[in-house]
């Protein structure tokens, strides 16, 4: 809608909405089996949450709920992060069989897991947490901390979270504000990166909220419903000691360190609603992919913009005019290509507009040169030849500027394609010879079309084999 509005676009709202209600209708029924049929489950069990400090533990089964879906076992502890917070939820195993989802029931947790597999109450069960991907999902969670720190450091103390997401593959980060130019963005990633480095320690303290809620230094999101006791992160500072400089109110996990997080890269940023900004940005591993993948893509596009200024600069040493200077690769990092492509294209700008230049002004001496050597004043002509696609217009002009009466033909062979002109004074006019009809006539026999006015008009056509036959047929048109 915003986009709409931006660009004077009409955007039918129903109709929006009644498709995001068949895509809702659709999520709905492909997550039945691990939302609607959970809420069937209700249990007075209490699950205590261990993943804050370990990936693994030893636990008893405390129910064993038998659903269409699979075995939803409920046990005393757990490492399994249950989604919430925009973080998503653990994968791992229980007793090595794979743990398909996990959900909260009330004060506990259940994991989902096949059927079949023989699981009884009282058992003691070995909890195992996919360790790769929680570690991958609390360095995203991290930096989602260091960039909304960030924000509010080097952007706007107003720039408040209004939603994210927290995965093993990228982080997304909503916030208020009009829209960054690339120059914020870069400031952004580049702060991240020095406080990643600088491996300040994460940690976490759980405190009354009452003790803290008024505290301004502390991160707390507006709207949330908060217990009497709270969990605070903190990066930097001493740890627990609440002095870092960014704390949140936060149940998500994290790193211990900012260095375990690495590379920093904003991906993107983009509208999401009026007034709200979305950051999707990548870290770690993940940051190492995106990495790889732009840097290829970037080489790709540099490989073939330094085609087109080699190509420039050859005609630019045919004409014996001086090349245009290829930029040279200083950095192999993102910024460093992205750098060298954006001065490449400009220096095959360059060349192609000083080729252009070049050849305008010698199709002008050209064609002045043929016209006043071959152009008889008191016939119809047809000329044949070899140029730029720069010397056709250049003929139509010289005809205009003789104040030619009669009507003239040209094809000119670029090597590649034939360009047809032709031109018709008064005196043709008034004997029906018109250059628009000229060219819609003759054109197609090399395969090519075109059109235009009376006086002038012009073509193209893809057969350059077939410009003898097309200079044959304009001559019998022309009646020479």
């Amino acid at each position: 809608a915003l986009l709409c509005r931006e660009h004077g676009l009409t955007l039918d709202e129903e109709a929006v909405e009644a498709h995001m209600e068949a895509q809702r209708q659709r999520a709905r029924d492909a997550q039945k089996t691990q939302v609607v049929r959970a809420l069937d489950i209700a249990t007075t069990a209490q699950t205590v949450f261990t993943g804050f400090d370990a990936t693994a533990c030893s636990a008893s089964v405390l129910e064993v709920i038998e659903k269409e879906e699979g075995l939803y076992v409920i046990t005393d502890t757990t490492p399994f992060y249950v989604e919430k917070g925009g973080q998503v939820a653990d994968s791992g195993t229980l007793n090595d069989l794979p743990v398909l989802s996990v959900i909260q029931v009330g004060d506990a947790v259940a994991h989902l897991l096949e059927q079949g597999n023989g699981m009884k109450v009282g058992e003691s069960v070995e909890l195992a947490v996919d360790a790769e991907k929680r570690h991958a999902v609390s360095s995203h969670h991290s930096a989602t901390h260091l960039l909304h720190w960030a924000l509010r450091e080097f952007i706007s103390e107003d720039a408040s979270q209004q939603g994210s997401l927290v995965s093993e593959e990228r982080l997304r980060f909503d916030f208020n504000s009009s829209a960054l130019k690339a120059e914020q963005l870069a400031t952004l990633e580049d702060e991240v990166n020095k406080k990643i480095t600088e491996g300040g320690l994460v940690s976490w303290v759980e405190v009354p909220h009452q003790e803290i809620k008024e505290r301004e230094d502390i991160t707390q999101f507006f709207g949330d419903k908060y217990g009497d006791v709270v969990r605070v992160v903190q990066i930097g500072g001493e740890p627990t000691a609440l002095n870092g400089y960014t704390m949140e109110l936060c149940g998500g996990t994290h790193v211990q360190s900012t260095q375990e997080i690495g590379q920093f890269v904003i991906k993107k940023e983009e509208a999401v609603a009026s007034g709200v900004r979305r950051i999707e940005a990548v870290c770690g591993e993940a940051a190492t992919l995106y990495i790889e993948e732009q840097s290829q893509i970037l080489r790709e596009e540099l490989a073939t913009v330094e085609e087109k200024l080699e190509q420039a600069n050859a005609k630019l040493l045919n004409l014996e005019q001086s090349v245009v200077t290829k930029p040279q690769i200083t950095s192999q990092d993102l910024k460093g290509l992205k750098a060298v492509l954006e001065a490449t294209k400009k220096a095959a700008t360059q060349a192609e507009k000083s080729v252009k230049k070049i050849q305008a002004a010698q199709a002008a001496q050209i064609a002045d040169e043929m016209l006043s050597e071959e152009l008889n004043l008191e016939s119809n002509a047809v000329f044949s030849l070899q140029g730029d696609a720069s010397l056709l217009q250049e003929l139509l002009n010289g005809l205009k500027k003789r104040a030619f009466e009669h009507a003239a033909f040209i094809i000119l062979d670029d090597g590649q394609k034939l360009h047809l002109g032709a031109f018709s004074g008064s005196s043709s006019q008034e004997k029906g010879l018109m250059a628009g009809k000229l060219i819609q006539t003759l054109a197609p026999i090399a395969g090519g079309r075109g059109g235009g006015k009376p006086d002038q008009a012009r073509g193209a056509a893809s057969g350059v084999a077939k410009a003898p036959e097309l200079k044959t047929a304009a001559q019998e048109a022309l009646s020479i």
